[in-house]
């Protein structure tokens, strides 16, 4: 399965300006939250939401997945059982994550 989701950054900020910390500990762990860069978040709030759209068993909450890198700095997903390869691009106003669930 593939998921695909297109963030633009001015409404996450809204959202977390809105939410402030209690919006960010529900929806990152707390290794995610090492860069509070906005763009950085973004990109993640991105990934977990095709990473959604991609599981076989959606998780109940944001913070259950876990998006972590590589040696080589490449997002990966993790959700209970299931892994995930992720690509997030940037590009001015926006970040597109596209999250492909593999074989464990």
């Amino acid at each position: 399965m593939i998921g695909i989701d297109l963030v633009s950054i001015p409404e996450f900020q809204r959202q977390l300006n809105s939410g402030g910390a209690r919006f960010l500990r529900k929806a990152f762990s707390q290794s995610e939250l090492e860069n509070q860069n906005i763009q950085h978040l973004a990109g993640l709030w991105a990934a977990k939401e095709a990473v959604i759209k991609a599981a076989l068993v959606p998780p109940r909450h944001l913070s259950d997945i876990e998006i972590t890198h590589d040696a080589s700095g490449r997002p990966r997903g993790i959700v209970e059982a299931q892994h995930f390869e992720i690509s997030i691009s940037h590009n001015g106003d926006y970040v597109v994550a596209v999250a492909m669930r593999v074989a464990a």
